[in-house]
């Protein structure tokens, strides 16, 4: 299990990024149904069905919020000063889509600031193994095409510096990433490594 050095610093936070191994420790993991969205959910209670969303923000001590990833980016955020936190599955899509924006405005609906939020992104695919195509970056407005890296075969997309790029976007200045490849990395699910393989990999905040 590896941590953010930001997060850490929090005391009344608990976190964590875990392997395809630790994961299994995780006690109570809050789920959620994940879709590549831009839906974010305000949580106070645990449920028993998933709710279809890509973000959790609470003020509840003890809910484990808690992202599932073979690739994507698992992103924590916290506020310093008042209690609320934020868990998030930002994939490609869902980033591309506003999910980072998105669950920042909620945290601040419910009362953070946005100078006092803190952001974490855990291992996720790095830019050496991530191929994409041009109908992807077609996808992307021109100001986003430094991204694209061209390859014999396409390009290689910069997954890191998109996410770092959409946190600033939303106004986080404070932000650490875990720079662990997941495809190379057989400690972690890929699902570009094998996409046949549903389990999934946690990374989990909570309010303490």
């Amino acid at each position: 299990m590896k941590q953010s050095s930001q997060l850490s610093k929090i005391k009344w936070v608990r976190h964590g990024f875990y392997n395809a191994i630790d994961s299994q420790t995780v006690k109570h993991p809050l789920l959620m149904n994940q879709v590549h969205s831009a839906d974010v959910l305000f949580v106070q209670n645990s449920w028993d069905e998933l709710p279809q969303v890509d973000a959790l923000v609470t003020k509840t001590k003890g809910l484990v919020l808690t992202v599932k990833t073979a690739d994507c980016a698992p992103v924590l955020i916290a506020d310093t000063k008042s209690q609320i936190i934020a868990a998030i599955h930002a994939g490609w899509k869902g980033a591309f889509q506003g999910i980072i924006e998105a669950t920042v405005l909620k945290m601040m609906e419910k009362g953070a600031l946005l100078e006092n939020l803190v952001a974490a992104v855990g291992p996720h695919i790095q830019k050496k193994s991530f191929q994409a195509d041009e109908k992807m970056k077609t996808l992307f407005p021109v100001t986003e095409h430094h991204f694209f890296e061209p390859t014999e075969n396409g390009y290689l997309f910069d997954f890191d510096g998109y996410v770092l790029h959409r946190l600033r976007r939303a106004g986080i200045q404070k932000i650490d990433t875990l720079l662990d490849d997941t495809f190379p990395d057989e400690t972690y699910y890929s699902f570009r490594r094998d996409p046949s393989n549903p389990a999934r990999q946690y990374s989990v905040i909570e309010l303490i």
